[in-house]
C-alpha cells in the first residue's frame, strides 16, 4: 500500500467513526423524546420535557463569573474624559537602562531593563544601541509605546513582554 492509499483509508474511518457518534448523540435524543411524549398525565409529561432541556442545556451553558464592584466602575473607563488631578499622575514616559541585548531572526531589537523589564522591537527601523544606554519610553496614540535613545530623535515602536 502507497502512502497516499493509507491516508485515504485512514481519513474515510476517521469520518465513518465521528458520524457514528453524532448519529447515535441524535438517536439518544430523539429515543428520550419518544418516552417523554408517550407519559399520559400532562405534568410528569411536561417534567420530562423539562429536565430534558435541562440537561442539554447545562451542557452548553457558559459559565458566569461575578463582577466586583471595582471592576464594574473600571469598565471602558479610557473613553470618559480625565480630571486635571487624573492628568497630572498619568505618568508619559520612563527612563530606563538597558540591561542586556539580542536581536531577534528579523533583526529586531529584544531588551532587557535593569528593573527587570522586558520590551520587543515592533517595526523595522533601524537604531544602534548598546548595553548601558539610557533609553526613554514614551506613550503614544492607541496604545503604542515608543522606545528613544536620550538625547537623539530616531524612535522604535516597541512592546512589552514581561
Amino acid at each position: 500500500m502507497t502512502n497516499r492509499t493509507k491516508f485515504c483509508y485512514y481519513a474515510v474511518v476517521t469520518s465513518l467513526l465521528i458520524s457514528q457518534t453524532v448519529l447515535a448523540k441524535e438517536a439518544e435524543l430523539d429515543d428520550k423524546i419518544k418516552v417523554c411524549s408517550e407519559i399520559s398525565q400532562d405534568a410528569a409529561r411536561l417534567l420530562c420535557f423539562d429536565q430534558l432541556i435541562d440537561v442539554s442545556n447545562s451542557k452548553l451553558a457558559p459559565q458566569i463569573t461575578a463582577l466586583t464592584a471595582a471592576q464594574v466602575d473600571e469598565f471602558s473607563k479610557v473613553h470618559v474624559k480625565k480630571t486635571d488631578k487624573e492628568i497630572a499622575e498619568e505618568i508619559n514616559s520612563i527612563t530606563l537602562t538597558i540591561s542586556t541585548l539580542s536581536k531577534t531572526i528579523r533583526g529586531q531589537w529584544k531588551l532587557t531593563f535593569k528593573n527587570g523589564q522586558k520590551w520587543q522591537q515592533k517595526d523595522t527601523t533601524k537604531l544602534r544601541l548598546n548595553e548601558g544606554d539610557l533609553v526613554v519610553l514614551t506613550k503614544g496614540a492607541l496604545g503604542a509605546v515608543y522606545l528613544q535613545k536620550k538625547n537623539t530623535n530616531k524612535r522604535i515602536k516597541v512592546k512589552r513582554l514581561k
